[in-house]
């Protein structure tokens, strides 16, 4: 459905939504949409106005919400900003506007519509992270690097990083969304996201194929066939994941 009305637009990153947001609450504007800038011209209803990231006005709001609404929904607005979710930018704005009127329990209240529309996003987004902590599938390179590829819906390869430094926190490794040309790279001290183009020339370790080889082969003799539930199979994982699983890939 198409709305008209007043649509801003910020660089895409956190900062610069929570710079749009300030700018909702003092400039005394209504926006009826928050969008990145390279969705201008999206809806031919819309007018469009750019907003430029600001320290000193993100921070005010980063600080607002941890104050006057909580820390976890601070980390809630961040995960439905990850979804990358078309309405996403609206919807953190309308739930921040009755956090802000209703206080650090306002996620009790869901029935709100703006409380209700946010669950839903942060939900998809906890949902696709839960399933990638399992289907993340590293390849030993010849460096000795570990290096994995995903192709998630959403922007979630921040969030999967915590919890592979726990796993694997002597090795180094890459997980690389390939869809959006970004990568956590972590070095056995910290990790870091960067941009990455997808690389054309991997060369995995030299016992790492046959590695690979006897996982497809374990997957094949474990995955009995009168017992397969294909339709569970795909609720865990789903079709669209399949070209990065080596016991799938084949």
């Amino acid at each position: 459905m198409l709305v008209s009305g007043l649509a801003y637009l910020y660089d895409g990153s956190f900062e610069g939504l929570l710079t749009a947001i300030y700018h909702a609450y003092y400039d005394k504007d209504d926006p009826v949409a928050i969008l990145p800038f390279w969705e201008e011209g999206s809806n031919f209803l819309y007018t469009y106005k750019k907003v430029e990231t600001d320290r000193d006005k993100w921070n005010r709001v980063y600080g607002a919400i941890q104050d006057k609404i909580s820390h976890y929904s601070l980390k809630r607005i961040y995960n439905v900003y990850l979804s990358e979710m078309e309405d996403s930018g609206i919807i953190i704005l309308r739930y921040l506007r009755e956090g802000f009127r209703i206080g650090p329990g306002v996620d009790d209240y869901q029935t709100n519509p703006a409380v209700r529309d946010l669950e839903e996003i942060y939900h998809k987004v906890r949902l696709e992270v839960h399933r990638f902590l399992g289907l993340v599938r590293f390849k030993r390179l010849q460096n000795g690097i570990f290096y994995s590829q995903v192709e998630p819906d959403h922007n979630v390869v921040a969030l999967l990083a915590p919890h592979f430094v726990d796993r694997i926190p002597s090795e180094r490794w890459i997980i690389h969304d390939v869809k959006r040309g970004v990568a956590v790279f972590y070095d056995t001290r910290e990790w870091t996201i960067r941009s990455i183009e997808e690389p054309s020339d991997l060369v995995l370790y030299e016992d790492e194929e046959d590695y690979q080889d006897m996982w497809r082969e374990y997957y094949r003799s474990a995955n009995i066939e009168s017992r397969r539930n294909k339709r569970q199979q795909r609720a865990y994982m789903p079709v669209r994941y399949w070209k990065n699983l080596v016991e799938k890939g084949d």
